[in-house]
């Protein structure tokens, strides 16, 4: 820390899970919420946590829903938070969307807050086939989410509460892809070309026929893919955040070995994009990797990494 009291680094904060299991992050505005274990969240010992990065204070939030899988997948959309839910939650039935907002709440004592986070499902019945949710990415108009599954996208306008069906065709990503309004484009981890980034051009609203995504992909591997890590360590889902005017922050987390004390290296790259005067996808200025230890790591370690 320098003598102005800022930190010359950005900000890291380590969280240990109150019970055994997975923690899921996500973020909404200044607030970063965490899920500290899906598999106890009716459970006192596994709250969720609300960090605002504004207040720098931390307080508790509303129990995630248990039918919403990960956490982390959610999407921030006009100050409200949505999240799919699992396929299966008792009986089978499709994918949902559940949805964080802060609200007014029923205010019974003086001093119980008039505003509060609450989850809500949406009151729409939602189209998705009974599979997983494989690539999302939220449109320019920042209205209307397209989600697509193994076989088929549908897209969400959350305005006006319609669910529309585009068709049996798929976004070239795996997880959520971001809009670059520079290149114009999706860009996002490809489905099928481990350790590759690509981006395609961005799909019509009102799309009834497979449109002509025109997908262009970084020729330059940014991450290791599963199979080029060593096979005594074990790469962990790794994680790509928009940082704006095309810059992008890509974590890599190594675990080093089967033994949980062995710790991990976590690899961060930032980079920039462009198109080239061939119109081919490349990365732009001079990309930063740095890799930093971390001990006692397992395969239940989860990274997170914000931007705001």
């Amino acid at each position: 820390m320098d003598l102005s009291g800022h930190l010359s680094e950005p900000v890291a904060l380590r969280l240990v899970a109150p019970v055994l299991g997975r923690m899921a992050f996500t973020a909404l505005g200044t607030n970063i919420f965490v899920d500290t274990n899906r598999r106890r969240r009716g459970n006192h010992a596994s709250p969720t946590l609300v960090y605002n990065t504004e207040s720098a204070a931390l307080t508790l939030g509303p129990r995630v829903p248990d039918d919403v899988y990960d956490l982390g997948a959610a999407m921030a959309v006009n100050e409200k938070l949505y999240a799919v839910t699992t396929i299966c939650q008792g009986p089978c039935r499709p994918p949902s969307l559940q949805v964080l907002s802060w609200a007014p709440t029923t205010k019974v004592e003086p001093w119980d807050p008039s505003m509060d986070w609450s989850w809500n499902s949406l009151p729409t019945p939602s189209p998705l086939s009974g599979t997983e949710v494989i690539a999302y990415a939220l449109h320019p108009d920042g209205h209307t989410i397209f989600m697509s599954t193994v076989d088929e996208t549908h897209s969400f306008d959350i305005i006006h509460g319609v669910w529309r069906k585009l068709g049996y065709w798929v976004l070239p990503f795996r997880g959520e892809a971001y809009f670059d309004a520079e290149l114009d484009a999706w860009v996002g981890f490809h489905h099928k070309e481990d350790g590759y980034i690509c981006c395609c051009s961005v799909a019509s609203r009102s799309a009834t026929t497979t449109p002509r995504l025109e997908l262009r992909m970084l020729k330059e591997k940014l991450f290791r893919s599963k199979e080029e890590v060593k096979l005594d360590h074990w790469h962990l889902k790794p994680t790509l955040t928009y940082m704006g005017d095309s810059r992008f922050c890509l974590v890599e987390n190594i675990l080093c070995s089967e033994d949980f004390d062995a710790g991990s290296v976590i690899h961060i790259t930032l980079f920039g994009l462009k198109y080239d005067h061939k119109g081919e996808l490349q990365t732009k200025v001079r990309r930063t990797t740095r890799s930093y230890s971390v001990s006692k790591n397992s395969l239940l370690f989860s990274h997170a990494v914000f931007w705001m």
